[in-house]
């Protein structure tokens, strides 16, 4: 696969945003970036008996870190670190951010990680360990560059401009044990089979099953609490996002559905995605916020005392919020990152 120029990527804007509720996309600044290495610190070990229920490794800032035998991530010395299989690396593709970037992610997120982590610490003993949250086009670009064409194919790496990364309103994050030892999910971050990845994947044990659900309701949950949507990422069981804009509310829903149990597609709805998009768009895609509280109501009907335990609220915020989807965003370049040191690359690795 011929891969494109970085000219190719200069200049993204947003064109998703909802039109109705904000006439352009807003432009992210230097101020709206959290650095969630430090965010709320001390609150969140005094929530947790003294102990950081967080921790950053910034994936693609280093090529040194291996899992071993036992699941635990390890400082590898290069010899060794070259010769182990991809797959046993934390940084599938190389290093694209300069050695000591550090992890961002946008204001409206923010919190609800630090919500999350402190759930899941205080009902599972599990640590969140944070890989990714804001990649800038800069980074994106140099992930895509050194990206494998099959990485590209099955969709383990998205385009420049394509990801809620690029506006720092995504997380990629899995737990560790009270050990150390990596949380069984099923596959680790930045699986390479992403079949293995999808969170409708059927081929995992029970454990593995139960673990994702668990993560995945925390994040849910967290997100009500703040008064927000999650739409976790379909394809990727580690990757918490917001929604893009209005078509993606119909995740936001199957998402609250899994966590229970139930089913939102069917396997008639399924076939529409993958063959007739006009026919699927038209049923699942083109709703109004009006919309997707009437079908929230409409599916949830008999389990309000199970959204209440899980999320701990029956309905979605009854009023739509600008903030709600990562559309209304630009994209960030590190150019615009530089004068606050926020940026996270170098420079461009070339094609």
């Amino acid at each position: 696969m011929t891969k494109r120029p970085w000219n190719d990527f200069t200049g993204l804007i947003s064109q998703s945003h909802v039109r109705d509720l904000l006439p352009q996309p807003l432009t992210i600044a230097p101020d709206d970036l959290i650095d969630m290495q430090e965010y709320r610190k001390k609150e969140r070990a005094a929530a947790c008996n003294g102990v950081d229920p967080i921790r950053v490794i910034v994936a693609y800032a280093q090529d040194e870190l291996i899992y071993n035998d036992k699941n635990e991530i390890v400082t590898a010395d290069q010899k060794t670190y070259v010769s182990v299989p991809r797959a046993r690396r934390v940084n599938k593709f190389g290093l694209a951010y300069r050695s000591d970037a550090k992890l961002y992610l946008h204001k409206t997120l923010a919190p609800v990680v630090i919500y999350a982590a402190i759930d899941l610490y205080q009902n599972q003993g599990w640590t969140t360990v944070l890989y990714d949250g804001l990649r800038t086009i800069e980074g994106a670009y140099n992930l895509y560059v050194k990206a494998q064409d099959s990485d590209m194919e099955s969709g383990l790496l998205s385009l420049p401009g394509r990801s809620s990364h690029n506006k720092g309103m995504a997380i990629d994050s899995m737990m560790m044990d009270k050990f150390g030892c990596e949380v069984d999910m099923g596959a680790r971050f930045d699986h390479l089979d992403m079949t293995v990845n999808s969170r409708l994947c059927d081929k995992i044990s029970s454990t593995a099953k139960r673990n994702r659900i668990l993560r995945e309701t925390a994040f849910m949950r967290a997100s009500f609490a703040h008064r927000i949507l999650g739409a976790p990422l379909r394809s990727e069981f580690w990757h918490d996002q917001l929604p893009e804009n209005r078509e993606d509310l119909w995740r936001v829903l199957e998402a609250a559905a899994r966590c229970i149990g139930m089913h939102l597609l069917t396997e008639e709805d399924e076939r529409l995605r993958k063959q007739n998009r006009a026919a699927f768009e038209e049923k699942w895609e083109r709703w109004s916020y009006t919309d997707f509280l009437a079908h929230w109501q409409n599916f949830f009907g008999s389990q309000e005392a199970n959204l209440k335990e899980l999320f701990g609220a029956i309905l979605p915020p009854l009023e739509e919020k600008i903030e709600f989807y990562h559309g209304n965003y630009h994209h960030i370049y590190d150019s615009a990152l530089q004068s606050s040191g926020k940026n996270l690359t170098k420079e461009i690795i070339a094609a």
